[in-house]
């Protein structure tokens, strides 16, 4: 149970934060598997600059997950600023991947699943 509302804290999270950047049509894709799950999002009209794109991508990378401290971070997911529930994300997953594909901005999510 606590597993699907973290899945469902990141979902949060970032929705959030491409809102809050304005994009449009946004998609949002959970694909539970045995061994892991994976969070996927495409987005349009969102502009961030190739530093931007870097810098986010190397941000949601920094941090590696904390299973024994994960308990105390989902619980504080939105209650700060964008870039603070970002680190919340970076908390919480394994793996992010942020690129662009044409226009669309894709943002991939991976999480081991806690719950085998």
């Amino acid at each position: 149970m606590y597993e699907n509302k973290k899945v469902s804290k990141i979902v949060d999270e970032v929705l959030t934060y491409l809102l809050g950047k304005e994009a449009t049509d946004i998609n949002i894709k959970v694909e539970k598997l045995p061994k892991y799950t994976m969070i996927q999002t495409t987005s349009q009209n969102i502009k961030l600059s190739e530093q931007e794109l870097v810098e986010l991508r190397n941000f949601l990378n920094s941090t590696h997950r904390e299973v024994e401290t994960e308990q105390y971070y989902w619980a504080l997911a939105g209650e700060g600023n964008a870039s603070e529930e970002l680190g919340l994300v970076a908390i919480m997953v394994d793996i992010a991947e942020i690129y662009y594909e044409g226009d669309e901005l894709k943002m991939d999510f991976l999480r081991k699943r806690s719950d085998n």
